[in-house]
């Protein structure tokens, strides 16, 4: 009897599980992630483009035959590229120019105190026309009298995004010495991570949210502190703020527009308040046919980096996961708490696959350099 309960235990597992497998197997989406071919030139395994919240290989490995560990592919294809990598000026200046018909940069990177005036109305990249910020003279004594890029050029840049790839990379010494300039998303933490993500910072995205997010919207006394401690730490660095994507952003800017002039003079930091600009940028993504809901902070910042950067090269743009070094599961951020799961969220609206996918074919015809190995 004991031996026939435990066949039969063993049994129902078995199904159970090829059940399991199968509704993973569904929703693994059939693209490929480096291109159509079901194989590649040397006979590797196929590459599928996973599912957003397929946390396992255990179902393509039960129902492939040919799998092999998808770290395999991702060292043949990316990490033992990195070594033979050859940049394409040509291709990347024709890529410049190219951008520069839809949008100058250099001119268009901030708002400046000369063009604007006291009432005059802003609408927003993202929401209806009838939303409309009214321009104060706190907000317009904040602008820079010049954009803070006009004339700003260097030679190799680094644009350093915030996935979870990161995470044991030990890629921090890189980033900190080998770059002429460094960009950074959205305010990322960089003190505790520093041995995976470096410190310098040149310049990073400060979207309004993140006050309400990290910062209780300067609510207390301690977190006006913490906010003015991390500013401090970028010494010099332009914070680039997008106050006009979103009207849900405007409480938290006029809040974000009290906190500065109350500490002007005290604070190194630049900054720098774009315009309606992001029609312009989505147009030429759109001719690479790339047309999210929203452009990620990741591809926004390389566009950007194209107008100062004679070479740029990427770290932590990853969308998935799972680490393509070791396999493990990653959270979607470098700085999430240990144990947060990865989310779909914005991997769903800004296209973070496609986006993947093309920044990879960018890679493999030398217009930027994508790692994603671990440094040495």
């Amino acid at each position: 009897m004991v031996r026939i309960a435990s066949a039969l235990g063993l049994v129902m597992f078995s199904v159970a599980l090829l059940i399991l497998s199968l509704i993973s197997y569904v929703s693994i989406k059939k693209d490929f992630l480096f291109g159509s071919s079901s194989r590649y030139p040397n006979g590797g395994p196929r590459m599928y483009m996973f599912h957003a919240g397929f946390r396992s290989q255990l179902a393509l490995k039960y129902l492939d035959p040919a799998f092999t560990p998808l770290t395999s592919t991702l060292t043949e294809k990316v990490q033992s590229n990195a070594t033979k990598w050859t940049y394409n000026s040509t291709a990347f200046t024709q890529q410049r120019e190219d951008i520069s018909r839809y949008i100058d940069i250099p001119h268009n990177f901030s708002l400046t105190r000369g063009a604007v005036r006291v009432g005059q109305l802003m609408h927003y990249d993202y929401s209806s026309h009838k939303y409309v910020y009214s321009v104060g003279a706190n907000f317009r004594s904040l602008l820079p009298e010049a954009s803070p890029i006009l004339h700003k050029h260097y030679n190799v840049c680094a644009v350093v995004g915030n996935s979870g790839v990161l995470t044991g990379s030990k890629c921090g010494a890189q980033i900190d010495e080998k770059f002429d300039y460094v960009f950074r998303c959205n305010f990322a933490p960089t003190e505790v991570f520093r041995r995976d993500v470096g410190r310098r910072t040149n310049m990073t995205t400060f979207n309004p949210s993140i006050l309400e997010k990290y910062y209780n919207n300067l609510l207390t006394v301690q977190d006006r502190n913490n906010f003015f401690l991390s500013l401090k730490r970028l010494d010099g660095a332009i914070l680039w703020i997008p106050a006009f994507f979103f009207h849900t952003s405007a409480t938290v800017t006029r809040t974000l527009v009290d906190f500065f002039v109350e500490h002007q003079g005290q604070l190194k930091v630049q900054l720098a308040w774009p315009g309606n600009i992001m029609q312009y940028v989505n147009s030429y993504w759109k001719t690479k046919q790339l047309s999210p809901k929203r452009l990620s902070t990741g591809i926004l910042m390389y566009t950007l980096a194209s107008s100062m950067c004679d070479q740029i090269h990427l770290y932590g743009f990853w969308p998935f996961g799972w680490d393509p070094n070791t396999g493990k599961e990653l959270p979607y951020h470098y700085y999430d708490k240990k144990g947060t799961k990865f989310t779909t969220k914005w991997q769903e609206a800004h296209q973070l696959p496609a986006e993947f996918k093309l920044l990879y074919k960018m890679h493999t015809k030398g217009l930027l350099k994508l790692n994603l190995s671990h440094c040495a």
